[in-house]
């Protein structure tokens, strides 16, 4: 009877040791997006847009990159018998307004002061209105009351 029982339990541990190993692929299951297993990403690629404002004597180069609401950029005024800007912008894009903030260089020293531009078509239009210094950033002062300078309008052009 030991030997049957020998017997039974070595055949028994066999049984349950193969069922334990498993078959192992060698080759793993590749997944392509095509399958679906992937879920859609939601974040769209952002809107790039060039503006420029050129005169004879005077030339304004706008590029901002516009994700969601947020807005970022550079930008260069180049006015005749005045001190180049250039700098970098960030802000936001409320409806048909760009509020932002610039930094830039001029004469060697770095400032950041407010921007506002209205979209109208294909154009950018800057605002302009009383400002005041505040912790070293010069702020428009009432932030409801702007004049719009049509007579400079930025064109869009191509992102060179």
């Amino acid at each position: 009877m030991k030997k049957y029982l020998l017997i039974f339990a070595a055949i028994g541990s066999i049984a349950i040791t193969s069922c334990k190993n498993e078959t192992k692929n060698e080759d793993p299951e590749v997944v392509s997006p095509e399958d679906g297993d992937i879920m859609e990403s939601d974040v769209n690629p952002p809107e790039i847009a060039c503006y420029r404002y050129v005169s004879e004597k005077d030339t304004v180069l706008l590029q901002m990159e516009k994700m969601n609401d947020d807005v970022a950029g550079t930008l260069s005024y180049n006015y005749f018998e005045k001190d180049k800007n250039d700098g970098t912008f960030e802000g936001i894009m409320v409806g048909d307004t760009l509020k932002a903030d610039y930094t830039f260089e001029s004469e060697g020293s770095v400032s950041v002061r407010e921007l506002i531009f209205i979209k109208k078509e294909n154009k950018l239009v800057e605002g302009y209105g009383e400002l005041e210094q505040v912790a070293g950033k010069i702020k428009f002062k009432k932030k409801t009351k702007f004049n719009f300078n049509y007579l400079m309008p930025l064109e869009e052009v191509n992102c060179d």
